[in-house]
C-alpha cells in the first residue's frame, strides 16, 4: 500500500507547521533542539533493525548506558536499551525521562502470545503481575499506531534461518502473512524476584549491554503479549504522564511450522524475525507522526497532542479512515 508520508508530499505546506508545534508533531520538526521520541528495546537484538533504518547522528552516555541519538522516519529519536526484567525497565526509563525529557516513548520488542508467530499485538493496557496493577497504554497513541499500520516501510518478514545467527541454517518459513493485533491486554511477569537481570558485556545480541552496529522450559502462553518490561515501562510512564505504548511482536506463539514447541525453543528460533516485524510497526507509526506534522489538515491534531487531549485525538483519528489526518 502506498504510504502516507509518499501522499502528503503533494500537498502544498506552507512554512514548517512542525517548527511551531510543540509535543508530538514537534519532534518531526528540523529545529536543532526539539524534543524527541524515546524509542526503547530490551535487548539489542530488537533495537537493531531500528538502528540500521535510523539516520544515527551522535552517541550519548547517561547513567553508564549508551544512547544513539538521530533521526527515523524524519522523526528526532533517542534509541536505547532499558534490559531484561522489569527492574532494569523501570530503572532506565526512569533516567530515559529524566535526561531525554522524551514527548512520548514507544517499546518495540518481542513477546509470548497466545497470536501467531510474526504478528504484531498493541494491547489496550499492561498487567504487572507481580503488583497486580493495571497500567492503559496512551489512547492517543494507539490509535496513531492504528491509522499507520496500513502504511508499513516494508512486508513483514516470514521467513528466517534456524537458529537465526547461522548463515547456513534451516530457512523456515511462516506459512501465512503476520498481521497487527490490537489487543486487550498484556501482561508483565518478573521472574527474577525484584532484582535486576545483569546484562553481559560482549553477551551477544540478547544478553549483551551494547547497542547494536548501525548494520543490518516449553512454555506456550494464553496471554495476548506476555514479556518481563512493559508493564514496568508502562508504570514509570504513567507516573510521570509521559505518553506511552508498545508493539510487540510474537516470538513465541501459533503457527510455528516447526510445531507448538513454546518458550524459549520458538524465542530463539524467531527472535529476529519478530523483532524486525515491531520495528516496522514502530516506523510506520513514526512516519505517521511525520507525515502529520508536515500535513496542513493535521494541524489540529498536532494541537490536540501538544495540549494532551489524548482522547480526542483517538475519537478525531479512530473516526477517521486509515492513511487519512
Amino acid at each position: 500500500m502506498r504510504r502516507f508520508a509518499s501522499a502528503v508530499a503533494l500537498v502544498t505546506v506552507v512554512a514548517s507547521p512542525a517548527a511551531a508545534i510543540s509535543g508530538l508533531c514537534g519532534a518531526a520538526s528540523n529545529a536543532a533542539h526539539g524534543p524527541r521520541v524515546a524509542v526503547l528495546s530490551a535487548f539489542p537484538a530488537e533495537l537493531a533493525p531500528l538502528v540500521a533504518a535510523a539516520n544515527v547522528t551522535e552517541h550519548v552516555q547517561v547513567d553508564g548506558r549508551t544512547y544513539d541519538l538521530g533521526e527515523l522516519e524524519g522523526v528526532r529519536v533517542v534509541l536505547g536499551l532499558t534490559g531484561i526484567g522489569t527492574v532494569n525497565a523501570a530503572d532506565r526509563t526512569t533516567s530515559v525521562i529524566r535526561h531525554f525529557h522524551p514527548t512520548a516513548i514507544v517499546m518495540s520488542a518481542v513477546a509470548g502470545s497466545r497470536y501467531r508467530i510474526g504478528d504484531v499485538v498493541v494491547p489496550a493496557e499492561w498487567l504487572e503481575e507481580s503488583t497486580g496493577r493495571v497500567f492503559p497504554v496512551n489512547v492517543a497513541l494507539r490509535a496513531l499506531v492504528r491509522q499507520a499500520a496500513p502504511t508499513l516501510p516494508g512486508p513483514f518478514q516470514t521467513c528466517t534461518p534456524v537458529p537465526p545467527t547461522s548463515p547456513d541454517g534451516m530457512i523456515v518459513c511462516l506459512p501465512y502473512e503476520p498481521a497487527v493485533v490490537f489487543g486487550q491486554r498484556g501482561q508483565t511477569e518478573d521472574p527474577f524476584n525484584g532484582k535486576p537481570f545483569a546484562c553481559t558485556p560482549g553477551g551477544g545480541e540478547i544478553f549483551g549491554c551494547e547497542l547494536p552496529m548501525v548494520r543490518p522450559e516449553q512454555v506456550v502462553t494464553t496471554a495476548e503479549s506476555e514479556d518481563m518490561e512493559t508493564a514496568a515501562v508502562a508504570r514509570v510512564t504513567t507516573e510521570r504522564h509521559v505518553p506511552f505504548v508498545a508493539n510487540r511482536a510474537v516470538s513465541d506463539g501459533a503457527g510455528d511450522p516447526l510445531g507448538d514447541r513454546g518458550f524459549p525453543a520458538q524465542f530463539l528460533d524467531y527472535y529476529r524475525l519478530s523483532a524486525a516485524n515491531a520495528a516496522l510497526v514502530t516506523r510506520a507509526f513514526l512516519g505517521y507522526v511525520h507525515a502529520l506534522a508536515a500535513d496542513r489538515s493535521g494541524r489540529a491534531t498536532c494541537r490536540l497532542l501538544a495540549a494532551h487531549r489524548w482522547k480526542r485525538v483517538a475519537a478525531r483519528l479512530d473516526g477517521a479512515s486509515p492513511t487519512t489526518r
